[in-house]
């Protein structure tokens, strides 16, 4: 399916696009605030092709696509009534039901919108970053004697590891005139983590309903070099410089503000109610000057000397917290990260760990919390790798697998995996978990840092050093969790039945339709009297109960694929008999090896399916006695299978009898009968020809 299609269907889901206040998407979902939520089928968007699972989250819809997610996103910008749903008002939106949504979920929702925009430049760059780290890894750049008097390679990201200050300088000087391209490679490696605070200003108040470009005006104001100088002129010893103004003596703190992210955030949090709040007071005509003006005048200062600092002092405190922690046990550091993660990315709550994992790259240089989290990446994608070679017999699952396995070892895009194999399995959480755990604990037990940002995956192994020891903690996290869903399987009893059921149930259906042409021939042969002949239009066709007991609608059914009629319609029979035969003249389609289910296809024009049981198809023939074989030529009354329900109750699984009309479609209408179903006396069915 293309992506303007499933974005249509998507939609149609959706409510149509009226009942939409609010459209985004992240990395691998679409993220839909609805106008209200009782106009969204869930289970309409989840029966789509493409579409991996639904979330309901905090007023939220949560469609999950994988990789594909930008392109649909495209795409649904483009239908009617769409445009403009993505842009500003956000700061104003509500949950479904007319409710706000949580500040704790509007936290992670502006965290999420504001990085998500900047991750495709930020990977790239950061990947040129890890190439650098690569090669230098090799020696490619030669050689030098460090503070310790041994011969180490040249780093061009950190630079020269001299005790002397100024000897460190002039070294890499050297460096610089020597490998000038490559320090031209490194610069674009950090455009975008050194500037992250401009870049976060734009995309945060773009989210939060304010003017982007004076979200970035404000954090940029602090890293020009005028600002910079300033701060130059603070005591060394306590980094404050006193600033005197209108007789009052206030503190400003010296600090460097390339790459912070919270002190950004948190100044268009308040741009964005103060540009509100000019708009109301200033009139219209004089608002493009003033209001711009205005917030930049009250917001850099306020930003130099409160919002900014405290920024700086939360993401230092969560980073000076973690590391101590790291310090002492880096073991459990990396058994939590990795185990968390299996946890936080389904609820979007893995958004906090990433700003402080930027953070920290870009005040330390390394980052200890990305490391282990490959861990989680890649034990998801061996579980993955191993469900796609156990799935044999069940080749959308497998597909699904394989394009999982291969999006995450190549992309580092673990939400496929979650949302198709995961959650649709939750046994395998476990058999995840441990190896997700173990390989964490070793890679932070040896010492292994990050020096890019990355999404873990084989490409970015080099950002992580040193690279031969995560590897070691990757293939525990791996082959673990491979091995595991090899040896203990991804279904429960329950779900390898119910989708063995399921399978034989879409098999049943479509066995007369796949056979029909191949058999015609050999049934005229055999019996010229069993060939279907046409109907007149407006004809009804009635069909005797194939068993004895009480029919009741198809929708009583409990099993959602019979009960919504997704093989057709038809009628359902609580048995008291204990034999299946021949409501009409025909000929059987189909039988299997189970014995639970007959195929027919009569004289009539209708082809039926006569299903005995719930899930019966796992008693493996038990109780069960065919009659006849596929291609048999019946009369109306000719026993088709004998049953046991004793056996059937037993095992524990319905006796209700589906009867369904699989090729309802070619007919006007297939109207099922209630009531008392003596056999091949009482109508059950009544079928109108078109």
């Amino acid at each position: 399916m293309k992506n303007h299609e499933l974005g249509e269907k998507i939609l149609t889901g959706l409510g149509g696009s009226e009942n939409i206040a609010h459209f985004t998407h992240c990395a691998t979902r679409l993220r839909v605030t609805p106008a209200d939520r009782s106009k969204v089928n869930t289970d309409q968007i989840k029966s789509i092709p493409g579409v991996l699972s639904v979330i309901e989250q905090s007023g939220q819809t949560q469609v999950v696509l994988g990789d594909r997610v930008e392109g649909v996103y495209n795409e649904m910008q483009t239908l009617p009534g769409m445009a403009n749903l993505g842009e500003d008002n956000a700061g104003s939106k509500k949950a479904s039901g007319g409710k706000k949504a949580g500040w704790l979920t509007n936290i992670f929702d502006v965290l999420s919108d504001s990085f998500r925009p900047l991750l495709w430049a930020l990977l790239g760059t950061s990947m040129i970053l890890t190439l650098i780290v690569f090669l230098q890894q090799f020696g490619f750049f030669g050689q030098y004697i460090d503070l310790t008097g041994q011969s180490v390679n040249i780093d061009i990201v950190n630079g020269p590891r001299l005790s002397d200050e100024a000897a460190g300088k002039a070294l890499e000087a050297e460096w610089m005139k020597q490998f000038a391209f490559w320090y031209i490679l490194k610069a674009a490696a950090l455009s975008v983590l050194n500037f992250m605070p401009i870049m976060l200003g734009a995309t945060a108040a773009k989210r939060l309903g304010a003017n982007m470009w004076v979200g970035a005006a404000i954090p940029a104001a602090l890293m020009t070099s005028t600002f910079q100088s300033l701060t130059k002129l603070a005591d060394p010893a306590t980094k404050m410089l006193d600033v005197s103004i209108m007789g009052l003596h206030l503190p400003l703190y010296a600090y460097d503000y390339t790459g912070q992210v919270f002190p950004p955030l948190l100044a268009v949090a308040l741009l964005a109610p103060l540009e509100r709040l000019l708009k109301k007071i200033i009139p219209n005509m004089l608002q493009m000057v003033f209001v711009p003006m205005l917030s930049v005048i009250i917001l850099v200062p306020v930003t130099a000397f409160v919002v900014g600092p405290i920024g700086i002092g939360v993401a230092m405190g969560i980073s000076d917290f973690l590391k101590n922690v790291n310090d002492v046990a880096p073991g459990a550091v990396g058994a939590l990260i990795a185990g968390l993660y299996l946890f936080m990315v389904p609820l979007g709550l893995h958004w906090p760990l990433n700003a402080v994992m930027i953070n920290n790259l870009q005040t330390m240089g390394t980052d200890f919390i990305q490391s282990p989290m490959g861990a989680y990446n890649f034990a998801v994608f061996g579980l993955v790798t191993g469900v796609a070679i156990r799935a044999k017999k069940d080749r959308e699952l497998r597909q699904t697998a394989i394009g999982a396995s291969m999006s995450g070892l190549l992309g580092g895009i673990s939400e496929p995996s979650m949302y198709g194999v995961v959650l649709r399995y939750k046994r395998v959480i476990p058999i995840i978990l441990v190896p997700a755990v173990i390989g964490g604990a070793t890679i932070s037990m040896l010492g292994v840092k990050s020096y890019a940002f990355a999404f873990t995956s084989l490409l970015s192994i080099p950002a992580m050093q040193p690279s031969y020891l995560y590897v070691i903690g990757l293939a525990i996290a791996f082959f673990g969790a491979m091995a595991g869903v090899l040896i203990f399987g991804y279904e429960s009893k329950d779900d390898a039945a119910k989708h063995a059921a399921q399978r034989a149930k879409e098999e049943a259906a479509a066995a007369p339709a796949e056979k029909k042409a191949e058999e015609a021939p050999k049934a005229e042969a055999a019996a010229p009297a069993a060939v279907a002949a046409p109907a007149a239009s407006g004809e009804v066709i009635e069909l005797h109960a194939p068993i004895e007991g009480t029919a009741v609608a198809l929708s009583d059914v409990p099993d959602p694929i019979f009960a919504a009629g997704k093989l057709g319609e038809g009628v359902a029979i609580e048995p008291t008999g204990t034999t299946v035969a021949a409501p009409a003249a025909g000929k059987v389609a189909a039988t299997y090896p189970s014995g639970h289910a007959v195929g027919l296809k009569l004289e009539n024009g209708v082809e039926l399916l006569i299903h005995v049981g719930l899930d019966t198809v796992n008693l493996d023939g038990k109780g069960f006695s065919v009659k006849v074989a596929k291609g048999d030529v019946v009369a109306a009354g000719d026993t088709l299978i004998e049953f046991d329900p004793e056996v059937i109750k037993e095992a524990g699984y319905p006796l209700i009898t589906p009867v369904i009309v699989t090729n309802t479609r070619k007919f006007a209408e297939v109207k099922g009968l209630p009531g008392v179903a003596h056999q091949n006396l009482s109508t059950v069915l009544k079928v109108t020809t078109k």
